[in-house]
């Protein structure tokens, strides 16, 4: 199997990422098990391109600083709306899928996963579904979609 395979490589998160987009439609909740097995097959992944042991420190040390970045984001949003507006479970999600792609894929995944909910909304909208300030759209489903797009265009570690 050539991991190397745009292909291969986006086909390797999916059955974790179907559970992970399952579970956030259901319950409003992406697990941290979850998380915690992308991440550590994200390194994994990770290490088989380059010298294992500094591949693997590079992605867990990638996906570190998008955590981080992402937490910090949302802890800003929610000082400055006096809600949250992304779950924490969507910010791990978002750590652990950087471990797969890199901060370099950062920026298409969260595009990807922006634009796809935001038309998914629009759909909503259009279909007649009424919108307010309490409605809530599970990410995880649109960030795994985001993840999938980054490793099918070849921009993994």
């Amino acid at each position: 199997m050539d991991f190397g395979d745009p292909a291969v490589a986006a086909l390797l998160p999916l059955p974790l990422t179907l559970a992970v987009s399952l579970i956030d439609l259901r319950r409003r909740i992406i697990p941290d098990g979850l998380n915690l097995a992308l991440l550590v097959l994200g390194v994994g992944f990770s290490a088989l391109h380059g010298p294992a042991l500094a591949a693997a420190g590079a992605s867990l040390i990638q996906a570190a600083c998008a955590f981080l970045l992402l937490w910090a984001l949302r802890a800003a949003y929610a000082r400055l709306r006096g809600r949250t507006g992304l779950g924490l479970g969507d910010v791990k999600f978002i750590g652990a899928a950087t471990a797969w792609t890199g901060l370099a894929g950062l920026p298409l995944l969260l595009l990807v996963a922006s634009t796809s909910a935001l038309a998914a909304l629009a759909l909503a909208a259009l279909a007649g579904r009424r919108m307010g300030p309490a409605f809530r759209l599970p990410f995880g489903p649109f960030l795994a979609l985001g993840l999938h797009a980054v490793l099918w265009a070849g921009a993994s570690v």
